[in-house]
């Protein structure tokens, strides 16, 4: 099972992956399960071997603490101020944020942090709010240029630990 790795990109950092088809759920009958990669996002099916529950999110998310700026992506105001707030965990699809400003679900937001002082700004061109409660606003990425995804990647690379499926 330690063994099991993404066939895209080789890594060893895959999780289970939900189950959301119809062939995902009758390939389950047979231990067959799709897993995800947590760094080049490539969705594959393989062998289990026993049962499993079917996971909440196929990304795993890493617990992190980088301060973040972020605008409505198609604001009325042009010149309109961000916001702050802290990221407090982060996936190759998404992040939470820590904010006094409650932000509606469905809105378009542009956001960019930085992950250390010497780090260039990563850009997220736009990401959807998922969810907002109590100060937490929950994000999935939809635009982002191909190099801060990259970066992005390398930072739940190093921050992540290695997954097992057995331990999920």
């Amino acid at each position: 099972m330690s063994d099991l790795r993404c066939p895209a990109c080789g890594a060893s950092k895959i999780r289970l992956a939900h189950r959301k088809s119809l062939s995902d759920v009758l390939l389950s009958g047979l231990t067959i399960y799709p897993f995800r990669c947590q760094l080049c996002a490539d969705r594959f099916r393989t062998f289990l071997g026993r049962r499993t529950p079917n996971p909440r999110r196929s990304f795993e998310r890493v617990e992190v603490s980088f301060p973040v700026w972020f605008k409505p992506r198609r604001s009325t105001y042009p010149d309109e101020m961000g916001q702050e707030g802290v990221i407090v965990n982060l996936s190759i699809r998404g992040c939470r944020i820590r904010s006094s400003l409650p932000i509606a679900v469905g809105t378009r937001l542009e956001l960019e942090f930085q992950y250390s002082d010497g780090s260039f700004p990563i850009t997220i061109e736009e990401a959807v709010v998922r969810s907002s409660t109590d100060g937490a606003i929950g994000l999935r990425f939809t635009q982002l240029r191909r190099s801060d995804e990259r970066r992005i990647r390398r930072i739940v690379d190093v921050w992540l630990s290695e997954l097992l499926p057995s331990s999920r």
